[in-house]
């Protein structure tokens, strides 16, 4: 029989460990999955809009944890709904110079979200 140990996966035991980097990616990971099932079921509107920008939020934190390599990897997120962005943040969607990782919420939507 193997040694016990080696049968360990890096997220056994995550609880003991909170700080580690590797631990609160995967918990990162797990929370954006769930963000991103609550966006697709979301319902349109100001609903929708809250849950993007929780999204966004989860996938920043969890970018300044990957090494470069993976965070290069990970796949675009969602197009934003029509109304979650702000006048300026629309205009620089259009134009193609949105940096989704860089932009804040809105006052109104950061204010919903209590940032």
């Amino acid at each position: 029989m193997p040694e016990r140990a080696a049968l360990r996966r890096p997220w056994h035991g995550a609880s003991d460990r909170p700080e580690e980097p590797a631990v609160a990616a995967l918990r990162l990971q797990r929370a954006e999955v769930d963000a991103l099932l609550a966006f697709r079921h979301a319902e349109p509107g100001e609903d929708e809009n809250l849950a993007w920008w929780r999204l966004q939020r989860l996938r920043v934190a969890r970018r300044a944890l990957l090494p470069e390599t993976e965070r290069n990897r990970l796949p675009p997120l969602p197009q934003p709904p029509v109304h979650a962005l702000s006048w300026w943040q629309g205009v620089k969607l259009r134009t193609g110079r949105l940096r989704v990782e860089e932009e804040s919420p809105p006052r109104a939507i950061a204010r919903r979200l209590g940032t």
